[in-house]
This record gives C-alpha cells, structure tokens and sequence, in this order.
C-alpha cells in the first residue's frame, strides 16, 4: 500500500503512509504548525483557515509562512452552452469563448448534450480564458479543472 489521501467531512485532510522514508507527509490541525510537529520534507493544512504550509525546512527544521499559501481559490468551474451561443461557421469551424477566471490553464472536458464526451479544439488565449474550437455545432458541457 501507498500513500493514499483520504479527504471527508470528518477528516478533511489527512494522508495515511504504510512505510518508507520520514517526510513527504501531509498534517492536518487546527492553527499554525508548533516546530515541533513534523519532519523536514512534511507538509501542513491548517483546517481553520485552510492555509497550506511546507515542506517544512530541513536546514532549520521549522515551518516558515513563506512557504505557505491560502486554499481559497476556486479549482474548477462547469460551463453550459447552447447552439445559438457558438461563433460561425467561419472556415468551417465552430468557436464558443469561455471566461473562467481560474488563473491556470485548465483541463477541459466536453460532453454533449446527449451526454456523448467529445474532443475538441481548445485555444489557451490566457490563464482566464479558453476558446472551444468544433467542425460541427452542438450545445453541451464544458468541465474545466
């Protein structure tokens, strides 16, 4: 067995480690991390205010809030559209812009509206915005992570 991540509403997050080597390993808790909690190599997750710390320093063996960040971001978005919503045919191509304001660029699946999933073109034009590109139209799903 791995290491596996278990995350639920009891325990939001907590990774279980059969063996190997100290570090690598995600701790849960409520505020701050004590230095004394840990190894260097681990990692941290304040439940309260769901900042992320680590890997805790292996010169110093502390944890340092410049290692750390804030999980407040949204990391997924589902856009629907339909046929009077698409751009063309120009060329024979069929363009449907999507905002979604991630700051990445995201995965994206398509399903149908008929819930086939379906490959398409997909243009990055920045970390906030795709183009879905299709030789033919049709209304459906776009999930993006």
């Amino acid at each position: 067995m791995g290491t596996r991540l278990i995350v639920n509403e009891d325990n939001p997050l907590v990774v279980v480690r059969a063996s190997g080597a100290p570090g690598r390993t995600i701790i849960s808790g409520e505020g701050n991390p004590p230095n004394n909690l840990g190894v260097p190599g681990d990692f941290y997750f304040d439940e309260v205010s769901t900042r992320f710390w680590g890997p805790k320093n292996s010169t110093t063996n502390t944890w340092n809030i410049n290692d750390s960040f804030i999980l407040d971001k949204q990391i997924a978005l589902t856009h629907s559209w339909e046929l009077a919503q698409l751009s063309g045919p120009t060329d024979g191509v069929y363009s449907l812009e999507i905002t979604h304001n991630l700051g990445f660029h995201p995965n994206v699946t398509i399903k149908t509206s008929g819930g086939d999933i379906l490959e398409t073109g997909i243009d990055y034009n920045s970390l906030n915005k795709i183009t879905l590109i299709m030789a033919q139209p049709f209304s459906g799903t776009a999930y993006l992570s």
